[in-house]
């Protein structure tokens, strides 16, 4: 056996060591395979020296592999394989086809760190043909094999073993060490075990203590026995109460130099007016604004102007109370738009309302 083959068996060894930790996913109980396989033949010598063709030297080869699993014991393969190699006394070139069936079997549920071990016997049929025979020859052919093999994924089968081939005729014995992949389809798994339902008897009905007030919270339970129809309640059926802030923003914008309310605004400052009427604790926060144009001084005073303006409209056209009320103002400082055109400083021209406050009401359902 050369040195290279004892280095390549010794790899096989070790590899499922190595993973040993390593999570595997399980096989399937049935499922039909096509692989690819590549391998190194130690080529044993035949008895009668004097032909090249049954002494060949070492070489790889590779093939493709069908097969199907029939149970978690059992797998029928066949393989055909192809390869290139020389007379080990002359250097001719030759060819080699081979074919194989046979048969493996593995364990149920034993694993080597998440390995399964197979092994595996079969016959195979070998076409040597030698650059300048006339004819050539074949070869027929017992083997045996040993290995693992790991599921990947879900789909795909990694294996690697050793094989060692006797020739009928001559007696000689070749090496092999091999390593494929495998597709897998037409797969089986286990069924899940059906569930059983064991049926209890019903019990005799018991009619429910009265709830008056529909809450939710039966009488003999409730401390709030007239909750208001359609409330959320608490344990104790007590109505459960709700806190918000209401906020609304409204802007107003002005003409240049402008500090009129133009009567476009008024519905939407009427709007304003009701929520507060709505909500009597809220407040409003008149902000004046101006574009850029003229000095910061006297934008400060306009837009101040300007918030005074909406503010009297509150109070002139629509009743609200001017202790709600509180304005200021902004001057240019926080233009909303480019000051460096028309259309960007008429934005910028403005007033923001800013209504804020708390509102408690009782919670529905």
């Amino acid at each position: 056996m050369t040195q290279l083959y004892k280095i390549v068996l010794a790899g096989c060894i070790a590899l499922p060591v190595g993973l040993a930790q390593a999570d595997s996913k399980p096989f399937p109980l049935t499922y039909s395979f096509v692989g690819a396989e590549a391998s190194y033949v130690d080529s044993g010598n035949s008895r009668d020296k004097s032909t090249n063709v049954d002494n060949l030297s070492n070489y790889p080869e590779f093939g493709l592999t069908l097969g199907h699993q029939f149970t978690p014991y059992l797998t029928l393969l066949g393989a055909v394989s192809y390869a290139e190699t020389e007379t080990r006394t002359t250097n001719i070139d030759t060819d080699i086809l081979r074919g194989s069936l046979g048969g493996r079997i593995h364990p149920g549920k034993f694993r080597l760190g998440g390995w399964r071990p197979f092994g595996g016997l079969g016959y195979s049929y070998t076409d040597i043909d030698v650059d300048g025979a006339l004819d050539s020859k074949t070869e027929d052919a017992l083997y045996l094999e040993g290995g693992l093999q790991r599921m990947m994924t879900d789909r795909f089968v990694f294996e690697a073993g050793i094989r060692a081939r006797t020739e009928l005729e001559d007696g000689y014995v070749d090496g092999q060490a091999f390593a494929g992949v495998q597709y897998l389809f037409n797969r089986s798994y286990p069924q899940r075990p059906k569930e059983v339902v064991f049926e209890r008897p019903e019990p005799e009905p018991v009619a429910p203590p009265a709830d008056t007030d529909g809450d939710g919270v039966v009488d003999p339970d409730d401390l709030c026995p007239d909750t208001p129809k359609g409330a959320l309640v608490d344990e104790d059926g007590c109505h459960k109460e709700l806190t918000k802030e209401i906020k609304e923003t409204l802007y107003v914008e002005f003409d240049l130099d402008g500090t009129e309310v133009k009567p476009e605004y008024f519905d939407e400052i009427e709007k304003l007016a009701d929520l507060m009427t709505q909500y009597p604790t809220s407040r409003i926060l008149l902000e004046g604004h101006t574009d850029s144009t003229g000095s910061a001084r006297y934008n400060q005073s306009l837009s101040h102007s300007r918030a005074d303006s909406v503010m009297k409209v509150l109070i002139n056209q629509f009743g609200v109370s001017s202790e709600r009320i509180s304005t200021t103002g902004m001057g240019e400082s926080q233009p909303v738009a480019n000051n460096a055109t028309a259309e960007g400083r008429a934005q910028n021209r403005r007033v923001e309302a800013i209504l804020s406050g708390k509102h408690t009401e009782i919670m529905k359902k």
